[in-house]
């Protein structure tokens, strides 16, 4: 496989070349394509929610809890490398589909925003992030500024967020919601390896459930409106 003159570091390079270069079609074709199966899934009345949080603040944990769907989940760096999708039904609400995402960390570098950009997309269009917080971390202000920093920079920093403040059993702190000058609630206090608040965090998806499918027949109303006014 060596060409004229060209030495085995040469021929390496070139090889090593030739496969990111494959890779990265592949990765093109498939953000193509999970791009397109978005925009079908948002059209519908389903809730689209994403997890996203800074690494070891409990994601996948809160995901399992919730999804029973068995996905890895270890104190470690990127312990979640993919996006995991599952549908979860909610008692009032029907269907919603929720995503975990990879664990952010800080001064994420630029190089590994890209490779990580599939599992991140799902942040980006989703109806509203779940961000996972471990109350029991000293740092969580700075992991929350990081998380929102990296947000800003993939373009979700403006998404609707629901701070989920995960492992209270380490805290003391009481399972509950609080809801922000607008009613909407905006903090909900689990512990998903005990299982305390879980409750609360299923109405919270119920509530923004019934609001978007409120919100989507209002839109479907306009349309036939202006269908029947146009004829």
């Amino acid at each position: 496989m060596r060409g004229p003159g060209e030495t085995q570091l040469e021929t390496d390079r070139r090889l090593l070349g030739k496969r990111v270069k494959l890779l990265k079609e592949r990765l093109e074709k498939l953000s193509r394509q999970r791009g397109v199966q978005r925009k079908a899934r948002m059209r519908g009345d389903v809730l689209n929610v994403s997890l996203v949080g800074y690494t070891n603040a409990g994601k996948s944990t809160v995901f399992n809890a919730l999804t029973h769907a068995g996905v890895f989940a270890a104190d470690q760096l990127f312990a979640t490398l993919d996006t995991t999708s599952r549908k979860l039904w909610i008692e009032g609400a029907g269907n919603i589909v929720i995503s975990d995402t990879v664990g952010f960390i800080r001064d994420l570098p630029h190089s590994l925003v890209d490779a990580f950009h599939a599992t991140l997309e799902a942040a980006i269009d989703a109806d509203i992030l779940l961000h996972i917080v471990d109350s029991a971390s000293h740092a969580q202000d700075e992991q929350v500024y990081q998380v929102n920093k990296v947000l800003d920079e993939i373009g979700a920093g403006r998404m609707r967020q629901v701070v989920v403040w995960n492992k209270i059993d380490l805290t003391e702190a009481e399972p509950g919601i609080d809801r922000d000058e607008y009613g909407n609630i905006a903090r909900v206090r689990v512990s998903a390896i005990s299982g305390e608040g879980l409750a609360r965090l299923r109405e919270t998806l119920a509530e923004y459930a019934l609001v978007k499918a409120d919100a989507r027949r209002k839109e479907l109303a306009a349309v036939r409106h202006d269908e029947f006014t146009i004829t």
